[in-house]
């Protein structure tokens, strides 16, 4: 009997837990979810982060798994064409109302299409409600009103082949071939997103509206909107426009999974323009289902615990062996209604089989035994410490990122949470995971079958793989083998520095009104700007730069200089190995690392403030006493030997290896980094000097504090630990002089390659520049200008391409020189053509300052809306003040007065420009045509 009671008892008590367990999460209560009579579901989160934007997304429950036979690609063709015709905007109009109030096309106005889904988002600043009114008008219109104008169809159909023509290559070759075997017997092998090029080319009028119609309904649609306006005219608005649209069809919307397989599938493949070898292997699951009660978090932190620790696990092993590159481990969902545990390696050329043996019993390790309660520990006080940090942040949120949470809830179901509410269930629910606790879980997705394994690599390595039996001799071996438990016994020294510096003295300060920033002159020659700010509480970051970098080393040094950044950042520092080091630092938000880049050397830091002086320590150590690990030298040169070797099966290889030639000239001594150079220059003896002969001395250095701090406080380390930096004599003189520009046009012209596609770039570049502030924002807003009007003419009018990018940049370091560039991919046969439309178009802005009067007026509002955005954000000084500072400019107008700076540009100076710059200057141009086209006589 008292058996019996306490059998009861206990019953009791796991059903108790059980209830407890299953407890729904607490919604966020400031997230307005709602659902009209319709069945469209609508979602409305405050947020005035960046101040006075409003970001939204109109969710379609549809995407390609939705198609027909006849209709493969018309998912994705659908959203194409509701930015080009809707009911009350023709034609473009939406694009150009929209970028008419800054925002955007591309960055602020996308979508997207996949199996599953359609997303449309926009960002915009509505300080003006009419704005938001105007975009919740626009995503209604886009739902239920896309006119498919024939016309406009025919043009985009142009556009979407030029996107699909724009993925080929080898990679997509791969893809195309594995796919249907990792999607076996599933509607997923059937349906890929970018369908297929018969139907995009000759599908009816009726059969897009016919997928349009079925699936872009209300039943099946949310909106939401992450905006400071008030939630009651935001909710008017949507009722309004979203609630009159009545279900015409209610076709049920079937979920597709991956059928199950007992045999373990293989695809063993070459190209011949691959350019590494990688394995994968995907066991298939169930999904995970969605994350609505604490239950489901807790299986979620197990989850997100195991893929860090395994993420962690092989960043050690890395540090450890040469037998393969980069190894990884993860649980995660692969498709809608199936998640996945895949594993996956990149192989050295010269050690595939090897490598893949290294690689499973690593694999094999954690499987069988898991994680140790030591790796668990620091992972469980570093995600503590990241969730507090989002706690003191919460106000700072990014409007994007709640957006994205809200798509999880609608899309997957999974609850909205507070980031106090998350830490609260982290601090309650991990308790509960130990080493015994994530085995068992990792284990149970560990059952025979619906396993996939790829095996991918350049064809010029096909004789050295391993065939399907011996893959799976050696995937059956491995499960047998004796394998150890990890073992990892590090020596962590007790403190970051042995000896303390003894420091220098702030010599002279003086404040810059205009900007609030303080200067500090310190006794070793550097000197230290601060900019307190109060975007993020109790954080601050760090960044020095001098010129030089590695343009002031000598051409014998150039490559252990190059390659001097990527082997002492893997060596560890000091008394520290590299894993002692992290180790050391567990739970610690202070990070430093030192760059040496082109033209200067640099240091960037942050942390919260509590660490702020083992950040400055962690500087002074990295700066101070670098070192050489003989492993990390020797991985560092087989990668860079391997890659500059791999390089050369890419068609891209040698037009881009002569487009540098021409670029930089003849004289350039860093031009063609070659296996050769590097078998031959790089040695480990060499990698110290090359580093410390920019960084033995700190005399010169300019550094900026950016961040919530006061400078009484901030004194004493600035003043030990950059004042107490060695202040010896360094060259000052640039080596190489920078690149200079063309005397006349060249043309180069290359075969190569198996894609039917041609490759464009036109450059132009000129030494002749005045560099300062107000010329940057010129040359930023003639690149805004071309963009637009090549795309209007490229895209738009002749639907030759999928996109064009446009960059005009210039320098003074280490000479002055702007350089401006044009470039897309297109057909073959469109080539010769889009060149002299592009030529044409770049010709009409120089000729005609009226052509671009309304883009003009658009792009200013959009860099000032972007402008607006960025100011609030530490970085934003970061960068400029650095920039500031580097360049030499003399005034603060870029801080003080950009918005007068931006309304001076008038249409004739971009003209000017246009003219100078480009149609002035001589054109390099450079093409990639497909190597069948290559004539033979």
């Amino acid at each position: 009997m008292k058996k019996a009671r306490k059998l009861l008892l206990f019953a009791s008590l796991l059903f108790a837990v059980s209830n407890i367990l299953a407890q729904p999460l607490q919604q966020d209560a400031k997230l307005v979810k709602g659902k009209l009579k319709n069945g469209f579901t609508y979602y409305i989160y405050p947020n005035n982060n960046p101040t006075n934007q409003s970001v939204l997304r109109l969710f379609v429950n549809a995407g390609s798994l939705q198609e027909n036979e006849d209709q493969q690609g018309l998912a994705h063709f659908v959203e194409h064409m509701a930015f080009n015709g809707t009911k009350h905007y023709s034609k473009n109009e939406v694009i150009q109302f929209l970028e008419s109030k800054g925002v955007k096309f591309g960055a602020d106005l996308n979508a997207h299409t996949s199996f599953d889904e359609t997303v449309y988002k926009i960002s915009i600043n509505t300080e003006d409600n009419r704005n938001l009114k105007k975009a919740i008008d626009i995503l209604a219109d886009m739902a239920f009103n896309v006119t498919f104008d024939s016309l406009e169809i025919e043009k985009e159909r142009g556009v979407v082949v030029e996107e699909w023509r724009s993925k080929q290559g080898a990679s997509n070759r791969l893809r195309e071939q594995y796919m249907p075997v990792l999607f076996k017997g599933s509607r997923y092998a059937e349906r890929m997103p970018i369908g297929k090029l018969d139907v995009l080319r000759n599908f009816k009028r009726e059969t897009i509206s016919e997928f349009y119609n079925k699936w872009y309904r209300p039943d099946l649609m949310a909106i939401a909107v992450v905006t400071n306006a008030d939630r009651k005219i935001v909710e008017k608005y949507i009722r309004k426009e979203f609630g009159k649209i009545k279900v015409k069809d209610n076709s049920p919307r079937i979920y597709y999974s991956l059928p199950a397989h007992k045999d373990t599938l293989f695809s063993i493949l070459t190209d011949k323009e691959a350019t590494s070898v990688e394995l994968s292997i995907f066991t298939k699951t169930e999904a995970f289902g969605s994350t609505a009660t604490e239950q489901d978090f807790q299986l979620y932190l197990q989850r997100m615990f195991l893929n860090n620790l395994s993420k962690s696990r092989f960043n050690r092993i890395s540090q450890l062996q040469n037998d393969f590159k980069d190894g990884s481990m993860s649980i995660s969902t692969l498709v809608l209604k199936n998640g996945m545990i895949g594993s996956g390696v990149s192989l050295h050329n010269d050690q595939i089989r090897d490598g893949i043996s290294s690689f499973l019993t690593e694999a094999e390790r954690i499987h069988r035994y898991g994680f140790t309660a030591e790796e668990i520990e620091r992972l469980k006080k570093e995600y503590l410490l990241q969730l507090k940090r989002a706690v003191e942040m919460e106000n700072k949120t990014q409007s994007e990122t709640y957006a994205d949470e809200v798509k999880s809830d609608f899309y997957n179901g999974n609850t909205i949470l507070t980031r106090q509410e998350r830490y609260r269930l982290a601090q309650k629910l991990m308790p509960k995971i130990d080493s015994v606790v994530l085995l068992r879980y990792m284990q149970s997705f560990r059952k025979d079958g619906n396993t996939v394994v790829l095996l991918t690599a350049p064809e010029k390595e096909a004789a050295n793989l391993p065939d399907e039996a011996m893959l799976r001799k050696m995937m059956a071996s491995v499960s047998k083998e004796p394998i150890r438990p990890w073992e990892d016994h590090v020596k962590i020294p007790e403190k970051l520095l042995v000896t303390e510096p003894e420091g220098g003295k702030v010599i002279a300060e003086k404040l810059i009104k205009d900007v609030g920033v303080t200067e500090w002159k310190l006794s070793n020659g550097t000197t230290v700007y601060l900019k307190p700010t109060t975007e993020r509480k109790d954080f601050l970051m760090l960044s020095g730069f001098r010129e030089g970098g590695i343009y002031a080393i000598d051409s014998s040094m150039y490559i252990p200089a190059l390659f001097s950044k990527s082997v002492i950042g893997q060596s560890g520092v000091g008394e520290f190995s590299r894993r002692a080091l992290s180790q050391y630092l567990t739970g610690n938000t202070a990070s430093a690392t030192l760059v040496l880049s082109g033209a200067r050397e640099g240091v960037g830091a942050s942390t919260d403030w509590k660490d702020v002086k083992t950040m400055f320590q962690l500087m002074y150590l990295k700066w101070t006493s670098p070192k050489v690990d003989s492993l990390a030298f020797e991985q560092v040169r087989r990668k860079g030997i391997e890659d500059t070797e791999n390089s050369k099966l890419s068609p891209s290889y040698e037009y881009t290896k002569a487009i540098g030639q021409l670029l930089k000239g003849d004289e350039d001594y860093m031009s063609g980094v070659t296996s050769e150079r590097i078998r031959k220059e790089l040695r480990k003896e060499d990698i110290l000097p090359a580093f410390n002969s920019r960084f033995g001395s700190a005399k010169g250095f300019q550094f900026i504090i950016v961040g919530d701090f006061k400078k009484e406080d901030i004194r004493e380390y600035v003043e030990k630990y950059i004042g107490g930096l060695p202040a010896g004599t360094f060259r000052e003189k640039y080596v190489y002089k920078g690149p200079t520009g063309g005397t006349k046009p060249k043309d180069i012209l290359i075969y190569s390659g198996k894609a039917p596609k041609s490759t464009v770039n036109l450059f132009y570049q000129n030494n002749d520049i005045k560099f300062d502030e107000i010329n940057l924002l010129r040359q930023e807003v003639l690149q805004e200008v071309l963009k637009v009007k090549l795309r209007m003419n490229l895209r738009e009018e002749n639907s030759g391409v999928y996109g064009v990018g446009v960059s005009v940049s210039s320098t003074n370091k280490p000479n002055k020189l702007i350089r401006s560039r044009i470039m897309f991919t297109c057909a073959p046969e469109s080539t010769d053509f889009l060149i002299k439309q592009a030529q044409s178009e770049v010709k009409k802005v120089a000729a005609d300052p009226a052509y671009f009067v309304t883009e003009l007026e658009r792009i200013k509002v959009q860099l000032l809306d972007e402008y607006k955005k960025q100011s609030e954000k530490n970085s934003f000084w970061s960068s400029n003040l650095r920039n500031h500072f580097y360049y030499g400019f003399k005034n603060w107008d870029y801080f003080t007065g950009y918005e007068k700076m931006l309304s001076s540009i008038t249409p004739q100076m971009i003209s000017e420009l246009a003219k100078k710059y480009l149609v002035e200057t001589p054109c390099i141009k450079a093409v990639l045509m497909p190597e069948n086209l290559k004539k033979t006589s």
